[in-house]
């Protein structure tokens, strides 16, 4: 199966927008890492690309066979109109958001994500898109399948993230267990606890290599069929130095598809 990862997999490449690489860099740097699907979130400040930048990102994606996603992070109706406009442009099938505000000048409630799913569905569903909600920081998975329970189940679903939510305490195990009926996609992403019960911290990890039950997660994916697109993601280390920080997101990249590459050919077939 396609193997994916999202731009998050180039934090820290786009961290600078005067030093910024392409899109077209960007896709080719994931194919050589052996990705074939990746989904282009909100770090990339997908908007404020043009339109030939756009024409010349999907020309390179065709020819080296990477599908292309799109990804946002809103709570304003207004901007996800925005990136509903664009995944219809690029003939995306679904847009994966996080329901937070980027600025952070307001957090995510039940009130205000209601409101904004009410806004938002019709419009995705106008433009022949259905909607990926993530498990993040601000609502639990719970609150997310009561929120998704209004809609049908092939409009709205979820991008079920294997790690975000351990900063709510909630365990992979119990995100899994909520969310994969309706998952549309995974981004799997691994880490290690550190410390103890009084004082600990959650660090990155390439896929494979931490601490994440690697196996127990695809047996539950794979329960579901079709099996929804995986998407690697990594939460590397920075040393404040932009190209040993790109360098290894690009090491952490290949290491984790190849990781996932390996464990999958014990559920394929």
């Amino acid at each position: 199966m396609k193997i994916g990862t999202t731009s998050f997999g180039f934090r820290y490449a786009f961290l600078d927008p005067a030093n910024s690489p392409t899109f077209v860099e960007m896709i080719r740097q994931a194919r050589e890492a052996g990705v074939e699907r990746l989904q282009i979130c909100e770090n990339t400040r997908p908007l404020e690309v043009s339109k030939s930048g756009w024409r010349e990102a999907l020309r390179c994606a065709a020819d080296l066979g990477v599908e292309i996603q799109l990804g946002c992070k809103a709570l304003k109706p207004e901007i996800v109109e925005r990136y509903i406009t664009l995944a219809h442009e690029l003939a995306c099938n679904q847009l994966r958001i996080v329901m937070e505000d980027p600025d952070h000048h307001e957090r995510a409630t039940r009130e205000n994500a209601t409101r904004l799913l009410a806004d938002i569905v019709p419009k995705l569903q106008s433009a022949g898109l259905r909607l990926a909600i993530e498990n993040h920081f601000d609502i639990s998975s719970t609150l997310l399948v009561e929120l998704a329970s209004s809609y049908p189940a092939e409009l709205v679903g979820f991008c079920v993230d294997t790690a975000n939510s351990l900063r709510s305490f909630e365990s992979t195990h119990e995100v899994l267990r909520l969310l994969h009926e309706r998952a549309f996609c995974y981004h799997l992403k691994d880490y290690r606890v550190v410390g103890s019960m009084i004082s600990f911290a959650v660090l990155g990890a390439p896929l494979g290599e931490g601490d994440l039950d690697l196996n127990g997660c695809l047996r539950t994916i794979f329960a579901n069929k079709p099996v929804p697109p995986l998407f690697v993601e990594t939460w590397t280390p920075s040393e404040n130095h932009r190209e040993r920080d790109a360098a290894l997101d690009a090491e952490w990249l290949r290491r984790s598809v190849t990781n996932l590459r390996a464990r999958l050919a014990n559920f394929e077939g």
